[in-house]
């Protein structure tokens, strides 16, 4: 196996595992390129395509013929990061059209089961709604294997922010199977409620998660509004 072959592995389990918002510019280029440009390193391509176009976002608005001039660059890669700006114009456009309703408690709960089933080590996700409970934005907040995953509460504010939220649903697993809610997974959630609520967006819910059965914060009056 090639050295460049290890790497993508690599970059590939990075993805798997923490999710392609924690690659840096180049390595989601360097990603992007893999299927069009099989044998050759592209990591150094992506680091060329950024020094001489600027950014990520310079490189994806930069028509083929100069992206082919860069070395190593195939012309069938050329078109492809060509292409993406209008594919995730038309991905943006038909989300918009059909927004997705996690309206009522079933509904949110099984999305965010969706995420997390099977999953072998605590991972927490926070996802953003509108005020009519339409689907914005899911993102991992945090993971590990220990005893308490530390949760960077900052993060969901700023979130919550970024994404113009009216609501926010958390979900965690407990791989061990009991769903029991720890002092930490309590202290945690009235801490978010408060430092949400003095944003003006609700903590709507937050579900733990285990193989088939889950506990809902919200369903347990554990997470009154008032």
């Amino acid at each position: 196996m090639a050295v460049h072959d290890g790497h993508r592995d690599r970059l590939r389990e990075k993805i798997v595992s923490a999710g392609i918002e924690s690659l840096q510019p180049h390595e989601i280029l360097e990603f992007l390129l893999f299927a069009f440009i099989p044998r050759k390193d592209t990591n150094a391509i992506a680091h060329e395509l950024i020094n001489t176009f600027g950014s990520f976002a310079d490189v994806l608005s930069t028509d083929v013929d100069r992206l082919m001039a860069v070395k190593g660059m195939t012309k069938n890669a050329a078109i492809f990061l060509n292409s993406l700006p209008d594919v995730l114009r038309v991905y943006s456009n038909d989300r918009a059209k059909e927004k997705i309703s996690l309206a009522g408690r079933g509904v949110a709960r099984d999305f965010m089961k969706a995420k997390l089933f099977g999953k072998e080590i605590e991972q927490v996700y926070m996802v953003a709604v509108d005020a009519k409970d339409n689907f914005i934005r899911m993102e991992k907040l945090a993971s590990g294997d220990g005893v308490a995953v530390s949760v960077p509460v900052r993060e969901i504010a700023d979130f919550a922010l970024r994404t113009g939220a009216c609501g926010i649903l958390l979900a965690h697993n407990h791989p061990s199977g009991d769903l029991s809610p720890s002092a930490y997974d309590l202290a945690l959630t009235l801490k978010i409620r408060d430092m949400l609520k003095n944003i003006s967006v609700t903590l709507q819910d937050h579900f733990i998660f285990s193989d088939r059965k889950y506990y809902s914060f919200e369903e347990n009056g554990l997470i009154p509004q008032k």
